[in-house]
Protein backbone atom coordinates (compact mmCIF):
# COMPACT_ATOMS: atom_id res chain seq x y z
CA UNK A 1 0.00 0.00 0.00
CA UNK A 2 3.15 2.58 1.03
CA UNK A 3 4.54 2.12 -2.83
CA UNK A 4 1.23 1.92 -4.30
CA UNK A 5 0.80 5.67 -2.46
CA UNK A 6 4.40 6.55 -3.44
CA UNK A 7 3.54 5.77 -6.96
CA UNK A 8 0.58 7.93 -6.92
CA UNK A 9 2.36 10.97 -5.66
CA UNK A 10 5.09 10.95 -8.05
CA UNK A 11 2.86 10.53 -10.76
CA UNK A 12 0.99 13.39 -9.68
CA UNK A 13 4.09 15.62 -9.04
CA UNK A 14 5.68 14.62 -12.43
CA UNK A 15 2.46 15.80 -14.07
CA UNK A 16 2.32 19.52 -12.11
CA UNK A 17 6.01 19.66 -13.35
CA UNK A 18 5.05 19.28 -16.94
CA UNK A 19 2.27 21.33 -16.50
CA UNK A 20 4.28 24.46 -15.79
CA UNK A 21 7.56 23.54 -18.59
CA UNK A 22 7.06 26.47 -20.72
CA UNK A 23 9.38 27.64 -22.83
CA UNK A 24 9.48 29.56 -26.69
CA UNK A 25 7.13 27.77 -28.68
CA UNK A 26 8.63 25.13 -30.81
CA UNK A 27 8.31 24.83 -34.79
CA UNK A 28 5.98 22.25 -35.75
CA UNK A 29 7.05 20.09 -38.71
CA UNK A 30 4.77 17.66 -39.91
CA UNK A 31 6.19 17.07 -43.59
CA UNK A 32 9.81 15.45 -44.54
CA UNK A 33 11.74 19.14 -44.50
CA UNK A 34 15.16 19.37 -43.86
CA UNK A 35 15.28 21.81 -41.28
CA UNK A 36 18.54 20.70 -39.24
CA UNK A 37 21.04 20.57 -41.35
CA UNK A 38 23.69 18.26 -40.15
CA UNK A 39 27.53 18.68 -40.67
CA UNK A 40 29.98 15.72 -40.71
CA UNK A 41 30.98 14.89 -37.46
CA UNK A 42 27.70 16.86 -36.02
CA UNK A 43 26.44 14.80 -32.66
CA UNK A 44 23.30 14.00 -31.84
CA UNK A 45 22.03 12.76 -29.11
CA UNK A 46 18.83 10.14 -28.85
CA UNK A 47 17.12 9.92 -25.46
CA UNK A 48 15.31 6.63 -25.08
CA UNK A 49 15.86 5.72 -20.94
CA UNK A 50 12.93 3.43 -20.32
CA UNK A 51 12.21 0.12 -20.85
CA UNK A 52 14.08 -2.52 -23.09
CA UNK A 53 10.83 -3.01 -25.52
CA UNK A 54 11.06 0.99 -26.10
CA UNK A 55 14.62 0.03 -27.41
CA UNK A 56 13.39 -2.33 -29.98
CA UNK A 57 10.76 -0.35 -31.10
CA UNK A 58 12.79 2.44 -31.51
CA UNK A 59 15.64 1.06 -33.47
CA UNK A 60 13.99 1.23 -37.05
CA UNK A 61 14.66 4.98 -36.08
CA UNK A 62 18.14 4.70 -35.47
CA UNK A 63 18.81 2.34 -38.41
CA UNK A 64 16.96 5.12 -40.93
CA UNK A 65 18.70 8.22 -39.07
CA UNK A 66 22.32 6.16 -39.59
CA UNK A 67 21.43 5.35 -43.32
CA UNK A 68 21.17 9.27 -44.57
CA UNK A 69 23.47 10.63 -42.06
CA UNK A 70 26.49 7.88 -41.87
CA UNK A 71 28.91 10.33 -40.97
CA UNK A 72 27.45 11.78 -37.97
CA UNK A 73 28.32 10.71 -34.60
CA UNK A 74 25.29 9.04 -33.38
CA UNK A 75 24.58 8.72 -29.68
CA UNK A 76 22.04 7.19 -27.00
CA UNK A 77 20.79 7.54 -23.35
CA UNK A 78 19.55 4.50 -22.38
CA UNK A 79 18.29 3.61 -18.58
CA UNK A 80 19.34 1.01 -16.01
CA UNK A 81 16.59 -1.21 -17.19
CA UNK A 82 17.54 -1.35 -20.44
CA UNK A 83 21.37 -1.03 -20.71
CA UNK A 84 21.15 -4.88 -21.17
CA UNK A 85 20.21 -4.40 -25.20
CA UNK A 86 22.55 -1.70 -26.41
CA UNK A 87 24.50 -3.92 -28.52
CA UNK A 88 21.55 -4.12 -30.09
CA UNK A 89 21.69 -0.39 -31.61
CA UNK A 90 25.87 -1.03 -32.40
CA UNK A 91 25.28 -0.95 -35.70
CA UNK A 92 23.99 2.78 -35.68
CA UNK A 93 25.12 4.68 -32.48
CA UNK A 94 28.39 5.18 -31.85
CA UNK A 95 28.16 5.41 -28.45
CA UNK A 96 25.76 4.66 -25.29
CA UNK A 97 25.53 6.65 -21.93
CA UNK A 98 24.10 5.05 -18.93
CA UNK A 99 21.10 7.26 -16.94
CA UNK A 100 21.34 6.31 -13.37
CA UNK A 101 19.06 7.45 -10.74
CA UNK A 102 21.57 8.54 -8.03
CA UNK A 103 22.28 12.54 -7.30
CA UNK A 104 26.41 11.77 -8.06
CA UNK A 105 25.90 9.81 -11.45
CA UNK A 106 23.44 11.95 -12.65
CA UNK A 107 25.48 14.59 -12.08
CA UNK A 108 28.15 13.09 -13.12
CA UNK A 109 26.90 12.18 -16.51
CA UNK A 110 25.42 16.02 -16.93
CA UNK A 111 28.62 17.03 -16.60
CA UNK A 112 29.50 14.76 -19.49
CA UNK A 113 27.22 15.31 -21.82
CA UNK A 114 27.74 18.89 -21.20
CA UNK A 115 30.83 18.95 -22.88
CA UNK A 116 29.88 16.94 -25.58
CA UNK A 117 28.25 20.32 -27.64
CA UNK A 118 25.52 18.56 -29.70
CA UNK A 119 23.83 19.68 -32.34
CA UNK A 120 20.34 17.56 -31.89
CA UNK A 121 18.63 15.72 -28.96
CA UNK A 122 15.88 13.83 -30.22
CA UNK A 123 13.28 12.35 -27.08
CA UNK A 124 12.16 8.70 -27.80
CA UNK A 125 9.78 9.08 -25.97
CA UNK A 126 5.63 9.80 -27.11
CA UNK A 127 4.64 9.76 -23.19
CA UNK A 128 5.12 13.09 -21.40
CA UNK A 129 8.44 12.68 -19.79
CA UNK A 130 10.13 14.98 -16.95
CA UNK A 131 13.41 13.21 -17.10
CA UNK A 132 13.66 13.79 -20.63
CA UNK A 133 12.26 17.27 -20.23
CA UNK A 134 14.98 18.08 -17.38
CA UNK A 135 17.78 16.55 -19.79
CA UNK A 136 16.78 18.81 -22.62
CA UNK A 137 16.79 21.58 -20.82
CA UNK A 138 20.57 20.68 -18.83
CA UNK A 139 22.36 19.70 -21.83
CA UNK A 140 23.27 22.29 -24.52
CA UNK A 141 22.47 21.40 -27.61
CA UNK A 142 21.23 23.74 -31.17
CA UNK A 143 17.89 22.15 -31.81
CA UNK A 144 15.79 19.75 -29.62
CA UNK A 145 13.15 17.62 -31.11
CA UNK A 146 10.26 15.68 -29.63
CA UNK A 147 6.46 14.70 -30.17
CA UNK A 148 3.99 17.24 -29.30
CA UNK A 149 2.33 15.86 -26.28
CA UNK A 150 2.05 18.10 -23.35
CA UNK A 151 6.21 18.77 -22.70
CA UNK A 152 6.49 21.59 -25.94
CA UNK A 153 8.26 23.91 -23.84
CA UNK A 154 11.41 21.30 -23.48
CA UNK A 155 11.96 21.14 -27.60
CA UNK A 156 12.86 23.64 -30.49
CA UNK A 157 10.96 21.01 -32.66
CA UNK A 158 8.14 19.04 -32.19
CA UNK A 159 6.17 16.69 -34.91
CA UNK A 160 2.44 15.90 -35.01
CA UNK A 161 1.24 12.54 -32.18
CA UNK A 162 -0.10 10.68 -34.58
CA UNK A 163 -3.69 9.04 -32.76
CA UNK A 164 -2.54 6.87 -30.52
CA UNK A 165 -5.92 4.42 -30.82
CA UNK A 166 -4.91 3.22 -34.43
CA UNK A 167 -2.12 3.88 -34.85
CA UNK A 168 1.91 1.72 -34.08
CA UNK A 169 4.21 3.00 -31.46
CA UNK A 170 6.65 2.27 -34.24
CA UNK A 171 4.57 4.58 -36.40
CA UNK A 172 5.05 6.96 -33.70
CA UNK A 173 8.55 7.46 -32.89
CA UNK A 174 9.67 7.65 -36.89
CA UNK A 175 7.47 10.80 -36.94
CA UNK A 176 10.67 12.09 -35.55
CA UNK A 177 12.99 11.75 -39.14
CA UNK A 178 10.66 14.31 -40.24
CA UNK A 179 12.73 17.13 -39.18
CA UNK A 180 15.86 16.02 -40.83
CA UNK A 181 14.33 15.52 -44.50
CA UNK A 182 13.54 11.86 -44.28
CA UNK A 183 9.84 10.85 -44.85
CA UNK A 184 9.05 8.01 -42.81
CA UNK A 185 6.52 6.32 -45.22
CA UNK A 186 9.38 5.56 -47.57
CA UNK A 187 11.24 3.99 -44.77
CA UNK A 188 12.09 0.29 -43.47
CA UNK A 189 10.74 0.46 -40.31
CA UNK A 190 10.90 -3.40 -39.55
CA UNK A 191 11.94 -4.89 -36.34
CA UNK A 192 15.49 -6.26 -36.02
CA UNK A 193 17.34 -7.78 -32.93
CA UNK A 194 20.71 -9.43 -34.04
CA UNK A 195 21.18 -13.48 -32.56
CA UNK A 196 24.34 -14.57 -34.42
CA UNK A 197 25.48 -18.24 -35.78
CA UNK A 198 27.32 -18.43 -32.40
CA UNK A 199 24.48 -17.43 -30.61
CA UNK A 200 22.62 -20.19 -32.23
CA UNK A 201 24.75 -22.59 -31.52
CA UNK A 202 25.04 -21.83 -27.47
CA UNK A 203 21.06 -22.09 -27.27
CA UNK A 204 21.18 -25.41 -29.15
CA UNK A 205 24.18 -26.49 -26.79
CA UNK A 206 21.97 -25.29 -23.11
CA UNK A 207 18.88 -26.60 -24.72
CA UNK A 208 19.42 -29.50 -27.10
CA UNK A 209 17.77 -29.89 -30.57
CA UNK A 210 13.74 -29.98 -30.62
CA UNK A 211 12.57 -33.31 -29.91
CA UNK A 212 8.97 -32.72 -31.65
CA UNK A 213 7.41 -31.24 -34.50
CA UNK A 214 8.14 -27.70 -33.30
CA UNK A 215 8.90 -25.77 -30.14
CA UNK A 216 6.62 -23.28 -28.34
CA UNK A 217 8.14 -20.51 -26.17
CA UNK A 218 6.17 -19.02 -23.61
CA UNK A 219 7.22 -16.46 -21.44
CA UNK A 220 5.27 -15.51 -18.04
CA UNK A 221 7.39 -12.54 -16.78
CA UNK A 222 6.41 -8.96 -16.94
CA UNK A 223 7.11 -5.35 -16.03
CA UNK A 224 4.21 -5.32 -13.38
CA UNK A 225 1.77 -8.39 -12.22
CA UNK A 226 -1.20 -7.10 -13.98
CA UNK A 227 0.43 -7.31 -17.04
CA UNK A 228 0.64 -11.29 -16.46
CA UNK A 229 -1.58 -14.41 -15.33
CA UNK A 230 -1.41 -15.93 -11.98
CA UNK A 231 0.67 -18.88 -11.76
CA UNK A 232 -2.71 -21.06 -11.74
CA UNK A 233 -3.55 -19.36 -15.03
CA UNK A 234 -0.65 -20.56 -16.52
CA UNK A 235 -0.59 -23.94 -15.71
CA UNK A 236 -4.11 -24.61 -16.52
CA UNK A 237 -3.22 -23.26 -19.74
CA UNK A 238 0.38 -25.12 -19.92
CA UNK A 239 -1.74 -28.27 -18.78
CA UNK A 240 -4.45 -27.84 -21.71
CA UNK A 241 -2.04 -26.95 -24.35
CA UNK A 242 0.31 -29.89 -23.70
CA UNK A 243 -2.80 -31.94 -24.10
CA UNK A 244 -4.02 -30.62 -27.17
CA UNK A 245 -0.74 -30.71 -28.44
CA UNK A 246 1.51 -33.45 -27.85
CA UNK A 247 3.46 -32.61 -31.18
CA UNK A 248 4.56 -29.32 -29.63
CA UNK A 249 7.94 -29.32 -27.53
CA UNK A 250 6.94 -26.36 -24.67
CA UNK A 251 9.26 -24.47 -22.89
CA UNK A 252 8.94 -22.25 -20.10
CA UNK A 253 10.91 -19.17 -19.91
CA UNK A 254 10.79 -16.62 -16.72
CA UNK A 255 13.34 -14.02 -15.55
CA UNK A 256 15.30 -14.42 -12.70
CA UNK A 257 12.90 -12.65 -10.48
CA UNK A 258 10.33 -14.84 -11.70
CA UNK A 259 11.70 -18.04 -11.23
CA UNK A 260 10.28 -19.72 -8.29
CA UNK A 261 6.84 -18.78 -10.26
CA UNK A 262 8.46 -20.57 -12.99
CA UNK A 263 8.92 -23.62 -10.40
CA UNK A 264 5.61 -23.70 -9.37
CA UNK A 265 4.17 -23.46 -12.63
CA UNK A 266 6.14 -26.12 -14.21
CA UNK A 267 5.81 -28.67 -11.39
CA UNK A 268 1.41 -28.16 -11.91
CA UNK A 269 1.80 -28.34 -15.52
CA UNK A 270 4.75 -30.66 -15.87
CA UNK A 271 6.37 -28.83 -19.08
CA UNK A 272 9.60 -28.11 -19.29
CA UNK A 273 11.04 -24.88 -17.87
CA UNK A 274 13.96 -23.51 -19.96
CA UNK A 275 17.04 -22.16 -18.18
CA UNK A 276 17.03 -18.64 -16.07
CA UNK A 277 19.42 -16.20 -17.47
CA UNK A 278 21.15 -13.75 -16.17
CA UNK A 279 20.87 -11.75 -19.39
CA UNK A 280 18.21 -10.43 -21.67
CA UNK A 281 20.67 -11.57 -24.54
CA UNK A 282 20.96 -15.11 -23.74
CA UNK A 283 17.35 -15.19 -22.53
CA UNK A 284 16.71 -13.77 -26.58
CA UNK A 285 18.85 -16.35 -28.15
CA UNK A 286 17.06 -19.37 -26.31
CA UNK A 287 14.34 -17.77 -26.99
CA UNK A 288 15.22 -17.58 -31.29
CA UNK A 289 14.80 -21.34 -30.74
CA UNK A 290 11.75 -21.33 -30.83
CA UNK A 291 8.82 -21.60 -33.40
CA UNK A 292 5.99 -20.01 -32.06
CA UNK A 293 5.82 -17.73 -28.74
CA UNK A 294 3.16 -17.00 -26.14
CA UNK A 295 4.03 -14.08 -24.14
CA UNK A 296 2.03 -11.28 -22.10
CA UNK A 297 2.57 -7.58 -23.42
CA UNK A 298 6.36 -7.54 -22.76
CA UNK A 299 10.06 -7.35 -24.47
CA UNK A 300 8.84 -10.61 -25.90
CA UNK A 301 6.84 -9.19 -28.64
CA UNK A 302 9.22 -7.50 -30.70
CA UNK A 303 11.40 -10.43 -30.05
CA UNK A 304 8.80 -11.97 -32.19
CA UNK A 305 8.32 -9.32 -34.48
CA UNK A 306 11.73 -8.74 -35.37
CA UNK A 307 12.12 -12.46 -36.31
CA UNK A 308 8.95 -12.46 -37.93
CA UNK A 309 8.06 -15.93 -35.08
CA UNK A 310 4.34 -16.19 -35.24
CA UNK A 311 3.12 -15.02 -31.71
CA UNK A 312 0.31 -15.29 -29.23
CA UNK A 313 0.47 -12.12 -27.58
CA UNK A 314 -1.76 -10.87 -24.68
CA UNK A 315 -2.69 -7.67 -23.78
CA UNK A 316 -4.90 -5.76 -20.85
CA UNK A 317 -6.32 -2.88 -23.00
CA UNK A 318 -8.33 -1.28 -20.45
CA UNK A 319 -7.67 2.02 -22.01
CA UNK A 320 -9.23 2.46 -25.87
CA UNK A 321 -7.58 5.45 -26.82
CA UNK A 322 -4.41 3.47 -26.48
CA UNK A 323 -3.26 0.80 -29.17
CA UNK A 324 -1.63 -1.65 -27.82
CA UNK A 325 2.09 -2.30 -28.75
CA UNK A 326 1.60 -5.25 -31.40
CA UNK A 327 4.25 -7.46 -32.61
CA UNK A 328 4.77 -5.24 -35.85
CA UNK A 329 4.27 -6.39 -38.91
CA UNK A 330 4.38 -9.44 -38.09
CA UNK A 331 2.57 -12.83 -37.37
CA UNK A 332 0.08 -12.77 -34.76
CA UNK A 333 -3.23 -13.31 -32.76
CA UNK A 334 -3.76 -10.86 -30.19
CA UNK A 335 -6.10 -11.49 -27.17
CA UNK A 336 -7.13 -8.73 -25.20
CA UNK A 337 -8.65 -8.33 -21.60
CA UNK A 338 -10.79 -5.03 -20.95
CA UNK A 339 -10.20 -5.17 -17.26
CA UNK A 340 -7.10 -3.76 -15.80
CA UNK A 341 -5.66 -7.04 -15.05
CA UNK A 342 -4.55 -9.93 -17.56
CA UNK A 343 -6.01 -12.21 -14.80
CA UNK A 344 -9.30 -11.52 -16.17
CA UNK A 345 -8.02 -13.20 -19.90
CA UNK A 346 -9.66 -16.46 -19.94
CA UNK A 347 -7.61 -19.49 -20.78
CA UNK A 348 -10.15 -20.47 -23.54
CA UNK A 349 -9.52 -17.53 -25.67
CA UNK A 350 -5.61 -18.14 -25.57
CA UNK A 351 -5.98 -21.77 -26.32
CA UNK A 352 -8.11 -20.52 -29.53
CA UNK A 353 -5.89 -17.61 -30.40
CA UNK A 354 -3.25 -20.55 -30.25
CA UNK A 355 -5.04 -22.92 -32.89
CA UNK A 356 -5.77 -20.05 -34.81
CA UNK A 357 -2.02 -19.08 -35.35
CA UNK A 358 -0.68 -23.07 -36.09
CA UNK A 359 -3.81 -23.38 -38.36
CA UNK A 360 -3.09 -20.13 -40.17
CA UNK A 361 0.55 -21.26 -40.94
CA UNK A 362 0.10 -24.79 -41.27
CA UNK A 363 1.81 -26.04 -38.82
CA UNK A 364 1.55 -29.90 -37.59
CA UNK A 365 -0.90 -30.94 -35.18
CA UNK A 366 -1.57 -34.04 -33.54
CA UNK A 367 -5.11 -34.26 -35.35
CA UNK A 368 -3.94 -34.25 -38.76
Amino acid sequence: MGESLRKRAELRLRRWLLRRWTGPTPTVVDTPTPLLHLRPGARVLFLRQDRIGDVLVSIPVLRSFHRHFPTVSAELLLGQSNWDVRHAVRPYISRCWLYEKTPTAILRLLSRLRARYYDVIVDLTDNPSVTSSLLLTLIPARARVGIAKGNEGAYTHVVPLLERSCTHIVERIAQLLLPFGIDPRSEELHLEYPISEADRQWALSVLGPCQKAYRVGITISASHPNKTWAPEQWSEFLTALSGRHPEAEILVFASPAHAHVQRDIVTASGVRPAPIMPSFHQFAALLESCHIIVTPDTAAVHLAAAWKRPCVALYVWDRPELMPWLPYRSPHEAVYTRQSSLQGLSVHDVLAAFERLIYRYQLPTARQ
